[in-house]
């Protein structure tokens, strides 16, 4: 059998069983067959114009998932590891494109935009981002400019966190696990008629996994210095039309190598992010009216290792973002809906300073510069049902960023559905990524050189999905293929950022899930990710061919639900030049164990991660240098009590 295949066989696989299956008698799932991210309107999934997948409250709690990284990982076509250049933290891999620090990539909190202007990315902070009280998380995979704008050009990540509206029970927590690993949980909250209130408060630390790195970029041997510790909370009002969110995450970490690729020993890496978002909200019977003011402020205060230790940096900075939209939803004509969004973001970058060992070299040898970027933008999105079993989606977002120009990002969407199990996607999407502020105005760096010149990266994807569901059975699928342009880089040995070459994704996605009754469901899921860029047909280093993903939940006698998956990952390539054989394939298998009322009393959960301890490698691109260990087993045990 070749793995060419293994899809065919999937299909006839999962047609064989929905022709005996039967009608479900409760299906699993309340949220999972609904999305919101596509169209930012409630859509069943089947009808959402955009690959989607969604993780669901339930999910969250039986697959014992702390953070939003573990979860991600999950995701069919998603795959968590180091970036290839710069092994400091977590990044993201959509579709066979993996990034320096997943900026390719959107990650929204309750509609709020969180990639910070400085790299660009979110998973500096948000990577852990405690799952505790998310009530849900949306997935696209593939472009999302037409509505959200720069970032969104491999995926969209929404985070909705509960509300006062979802309010029952105060709750707390506690967890403790390996690598003495330690989390900390409250809420509190108040539900009254025409008012709802939520608090929510997080702790976490560890002390990483501690594990050996056989060669640095000195030759040196050492181990991983990659500890965390992170405070979080939100806050939730409800009042009438008038809701208000705000959010405040604060967090130190190590990192896996210092800023020379050397064994990192005292790098202390401090991130903070504040949100307050205002909203206005109403609904009419044809027509629907927001309005919505933002403010965000991030801090970046690293104190960066350099030369294993020789010379200590700390580049300061600071952004705030204020941002407002106005937003009419209009649907009393011709099986139309009509969506109509004005935004405006002003973002500063300020307190810009550099220190080196110490001694504020700010006036010779800063890191960046304090600048203004403008950005007005109008969305327009058509919904059209000309037949009963046709709905066509059209729209286009226009921007003007003041320092990089303008930028159209335009989407079409049709979807046919021949019966009520059966839709039929076909799809385009031009997104796109605005240079951050690092890849315009970093000076003074040998590694990096900003570059005002560049432009925006662009990519334009094509992709073909259908979805079949029946009974207890549903089988999604997708083809896609993305062409990327003008992508924004650095040439080695130059340090000079610039715009250089295309690079080209295709692939398959195949998941079939089982929803036998609640408690008892399952998945598989295939991926197949080709990507290669014009210089060469080769396979885009650090990047697997083939991914197989397999999940499992059912019931127990005594009140215990069991949670298990496995995934396995083909091998990934070098880069051209790098003559260090590819690194082979790996798996990994996770378990969860809970008892107890999730939703009244005491509770408890058991995961483990990595459950067989394999060796598991994240690929680093320094030829001459060892790949990087990602972690090892992991174990924690987490007890809550709701009142």
């Amino acid at each position: 059998m070749t793995w060419t295949s293994i899809p065919i066989l999937l299909m006839l696989f999962s047609s064989a069983l929905i022709a005996h299956a039967e009608t479900p008698v409760d299906l699993l799932f309340d949220e999972q067959d609904s999305v919101i991210t596509a169209t930012e309107s409630k859509r069943a999934l089947g009808q959402a114009p955009a690959i989607v997948s969604v993780i669901t409250e339930k999910q969250i709690r039986d697959m014992g998932a702390h953070t939003l990284i573990e979860a991600l990982a999950t995701v069919p076509g998603m795959s968590v590891s180091y970036p290839m250049d710069f092994g400091t933290g977590h990044t993201l891999t959509v579709r066979g494109l993996k990034s320096s620090e997943a900026e390719k990539t959107l990650l929204l909190i309750n509609g709020h935009r969180v990639n910070n202007p400085y790299v660009g990315s979110w998973t500096f902070l948000f990577d852990e981002f405690p799952l505790d009280d998310v009530r849900r998380i949306e997935i696209i995979r593939g472009p999302g400019s037409a509505l959200y704008g720069s970032n969104a050009m491999a995926a969209v990540i929404h985070v909705i966190t509960k509300t006062g509206e979802n309010f029952n029970a105060s709750s707390a927590s506690i967890a403790a696990g390996n690598h003495n690993s330690q989390r900390g949980h409250v809420r509190t909250g108040s539900k009254e008629s025409g008012r709802n209130v939520m608090l929510s408060l997080n702790a976490s630390s560890t002390d990483g996994d501690r594990l050996t790195i056989p060669r640095d970029a000195a030759g040196q041997s050492g181990v991983s210095n990659y500890w965390r510790k992170q405070q979080s909370g939100f806050l939730s009002v409800e009042s009438g039309d008038w809701s208000l969110f705000a959010l405040h995450m604060n967090k130190s970490r190590g990192s896996v190598l210092d800023g020379t690729s050397r064994i990192d020993t005292s790098s202390n890496i401090s991130i903070r992010q504040s949100v307050v978002a205002l909203t206005w909200k109403h609904a009419g019977d044809d027509w629907d009216a927001e309005l919505r003011s933002d403010a965000d402020m991030f801090k970046l205060d690293p104190q960066w290792q350099m030369f294993g230790g020789a010379q200590q940096l700390r580049p300061q900075v600071k952004n705030l973002t204020l941002s407002a939209r106005a937003l009419l939803r209009y649907r009393g004509w011709q099986q139309q809906e009509w969506t109509i969004s004005l935004g405006y973001e002003h973002i500063r970058q300020f307190g810009v300073h550099m220190f080196n060992n110490g001694t504020d070299v700010s006036a010779l040898f800063n890191h960046n510069t304090n600048a203004v970027r403008q950005v007005p933008a109008l969305v327009v999105q058509n919904e059209w049902t000309p037949l009963a079993d046709l709905s066509i989606t059209t729209g286009v977002r226009v921007e003007n960023y003041s320092d990089v120009g303008s930028h159209i990002s335009p989407r079409f969407a049709a979807i046919w559905s021949p019966t009520s199990s059966v839709d039929i996607k076909a799809m385009y999407g031009h997104a796109f990524r605005a240079p951050n502020f690092v890849e315009l105005y970093s000076s003074n760096n040998p590694a990096v050189q900003g570059n005002r010149n560049i432009l925006p990266e662009t990519v334009d994807t094509f992709e073909l999905g259908a979805s079949l569901h029946e009974g207890i059975w549903h089988l999604n699928s997708d083809l896609f293929y993305s062409r990327y342009k003008r992508q924004i880089t650095r040439v080695m040995p130059s340090p000079l950022t610039v715009n250089v070459g295309r690079t080209n994704l295709r692939g398959l996605e195949v998941e079939l899930r089982a929803d036998v009754r609640k408690g008892l469901y399952g998945s598989v899921a295939y991926t197949w990710q080709k990507s290669s860029n014009d210089a060469t047909s080769q396979q885009l280093p650090g990047v697997p061919l083939r991914v197989v993903k397999l999940s499992g939940d059912a019931p127990l006698l005594f009140d215990l639900h069991l949670h298990a998956d496995a995934s396995w990952m083909g091998l990934q390539e070098r880069a051209v030049g790098d003559t260090r054989a590819s690194l082979g394939a790996m798996w990994l298998a996770n378990l969860a164990l809970r008892t107890g009322n999730a939703v009244d009393g005491p509770s408890a959960s058991f995961t483990v991660r990595n459950l067989f301890n394999r060796k598991i490698y994240s690929p680093f691109g320094i030829a001459g240098m060892s790949d990087l260990p990602l972690f090892d087993r992991q174990w924690m045990l987490n007890l809550s009590y709701e009142f």
